[in-house]
């Protein structure tokens, strides 16, 4: 079972142990309406027979010389002293069973719903507190951007202001302008300073929610399970005392009721001491406490404004920089010539990192399946991963590619799988350029129809050539997918994905049509996985990216180039393993949220 299955399946396990209670004590309640409707028709029936008997004996003694007619007055007053006696022994024991036995076992049953139904209340209460602790922390963020953008506008207020009186004073509009609006929103300081007031109360709602959903899940999930065990043993073990105090009575005052008497007592002894529950209510435990780190990591709420409190001490209020200058781009929805231009420019990064020909989130995707054991793994690159995995995994990568500390939970390798398509989808331009979309068509389909089977040499030779005018940073990632995707296919008995079965899921990664036209993208859809393969099993061996990247002469030949992207491979996650060692340990968590960019292509 997988942790997000075992995460999901408590509260169902509890739901269903809910109703399974409701269930038993809906059984007892039938049992204990069985039993009295039945003796309360036998009490009633045999007092209408003794009814019967007081005017038969009436009649009797109105019939002439009765009494002296031997020996039928005998055998009648005989019989009517046995009936007499079997009717009031009848009546008395019906009257024995409702008071020993309906009477308390309903009052009984009555108390165990009223508990029950104060477990359930509770339980709704607790989910109702963790609700409206959920919409405090929504309500104040919505609160703190709002202020953070009328801070953003304040501020460039007072540069519009400081501008113009440099430039020869502000006219008397622009202040009556100023002067209304500063008055409807409040001064700059005054809004400085709500702004610091609302970050700490974001804060203390974040701090108290967390909390509160800690002791939700350390505490009373557990003490329903405790409330659900006491009921559930209880409710069996009473329902089976009232049915052998019925027993007993049964068995000694109803002789011809022997086969169901026999078949009672064989129902009390076949009977579970408690109906299963506490037996599953402990495997539900235990399953629990081992998924409740990993449930407390994912259910806590994490700030999520686009600044901290100390950028705004430094006057940063909004997504923009200082001088209005916007921040840096996330490596999601970006182009790979802005990633490579923040990575080499990025002083905050080890040299290292500076110096890799490819992305380093890319090296440290690729690591990252390879340290999960994924080129075994069945479906790698097939099977999708959990949207929220995908997410936890989007924010580290942000915060690693900036601080070049790559830390990771995840502990699936169809997440970083999954993670590289998207990454490599969500790129402005795939790694093959949309100029060249044509020219890559025309390879895989010369007379009009796709190619099939092995290449030929002549295809072999266009493929060579065309990879040679692609961008170099669009080449060396190229390099690098395909010689990752000769791994794969080295453990295909195990993984079960062949060339092949890669060149239909990274086809979209490597080509695709700008073109919006629904007609036009089905009608071509095959031509992405077509052209991979062709690319997959003309460039084999597959060479990788090189480790670092050296200038090199516009006048070199195409030729030379790609013998020394050949001469500096690397293999895929060499450079991360140099530069970041703290990718080699996965630690468990991630704390701290990355922005991520809101074109993030979906898997």
């Amino acid at each position: 079972m997988t942790t997000a299955q075992k995460q999901a399946s408590f509260p169902t396990r509890l739901k269903a142990l809910s109703y399974r209670l409701e269930v038993m004590l809906t059984v007892g309640s039938r049992i204990s309406s069985v039993i009295h409707r039945v003796y309360n028709g036998e009490e009633m029936y045999c007092k209408r027979v003794l009814q019967q008997l007081a005017q038969d004996r009436k009649d009797v003694k109105a019939i002439r010389d009765f009494n002296t007619t031997e020996p039928v007055a005998s055998a009648w007053a005989m019989t009517d002293k046995l009936m007499d006696m079997e009717l009031r022994g009848r009546i008395n024991h019906a009257s024995e069973v409702v008071n020993k036995v309906v009477t308390p076992l309903n009052n009984w049953l009555n108390e165990a719903k009223r508990k029950l139904r104060a477990v359930v209340m509770q339980q709704q209460a607790w989910k109702r507190d963790l609700h409206k602790n959920e919409d405090a922390v929504i309500g104040n963020r919505e609160q703190c951007l709002e202020l953070l953008e009328s801070c953003a506008r304040a501020q460039q207020d007072e540069a519009k202001k400081k501008e113009e009186t440099a430039q020869g004073g502000v006219s008397f509009f622009s202040k009556i302008s100023m002067g209304v609006t500063e008055l409807y929103r409040g001064s700059f300081p005054e809004l400085h300073r709500r702004v610091q007031m609302a970050i700490v109360d974001y804060q203390a709602k974040i701090d108290a929610a967390n909390k509160r959903m800690e002791k939700y899940l350390k505490g009373d999930l557990l003490r329903v399970c405790h409330e659900y065990r006491q009921l559930a043993v209880t409710t069996v073990a009473n329902i089976k005392t009232f049915l052998g105090i019925f027993h007993q009575l049964h068995e000694k005052q109803m002789v011809k009721t022997k086969p169901s008497v026999e078949a009672l007592e064989k129902f009390l002894n076949t009977m579970q001491a408690s109906g299963g529950i506490p037996a599953m209510l402990k495997r539900a435990v235990e399953d629990h406490k081992k998924v409740l780190p990993d449930m407390m990591k994912r259910q806590r709420y994490t700030y999520e404004l686009p600044v901290t409190m100390e950028e705004v001490k430094r006057n940063i209020y909004s997504k923009f920089g200082p001088g209005g200058k916007p921040r840096p781009p996330s490596i999601f929805g970006s182009s790979l010539e802005q990633i490579m231009k923040i990575q080499k420019e990025n002083k905050a990064l080890p040299p290292l990192h500076r110096k890799m020909a490819i992305p380093s989130a890319m090296d440290a995707l690729i690591s990252l399946i390879e340290k999960l054991d994924g080129l075994k793994t069945e479906g790698i690159f097939r099977i999708s991963a959990a949207k929220e995995d995908l997410n936890h995994l989007a924010q580290a990568l942000e915060k690693g590619f900036i601080t070049g500390k790559y830390k990771f939970s995840s502990t699936s390798p169809h997440v970083p799988a999954c993670m590289l398509k998207r990454w490599l989808r969500s790129l402005k331009e795939p790694l093959v350029p949309f100029s060249l979309y044509q020219e890559a068509l025309q390879i895989v389909r010369p007379d009009g129809g796709y190619a099939t089977g092995e290449p030929t040499p002549q295809q072999t030779e266009q493929v060579r050539e065309f990879v040679k005018k692609l961008p170099t940073i669009h080449r060396n990632v190229l390099y690098t997918l395909i010689k990752f995707a000769h791994k794969v296919n080295a453990g295909a008995d195990a993984n079960r994905m062949n060339l092949s079965n890669l060149a239909v899921v990274l086809g979209p990664c490597v080509l695709r049509n700008n073109q919006i036209n629904t007609q036009e993208l089905v009608r071509e859809a095959r031509a992405s996985g077509t052209f991979t393969k062709l690319l997959l099993m003309t460039l084999k061996p597959a060479p990788a990216a090189p480790k670092s990247t050296e200038p090199k002469k516009e006048e070199e030949t195409a030729a030379k180039e790609e013998e020394t992207v050949e001469k500096n491979v690397a293999t895929p996650g060499e450079a991360a393993k140099d530069s970041t060692p703290e990718s080699k340990n996965v630690p468990e968590g991630e704390d701290q949220p990355a922005e991520q960019n809101e074109e993030e292509g979906k898997e």
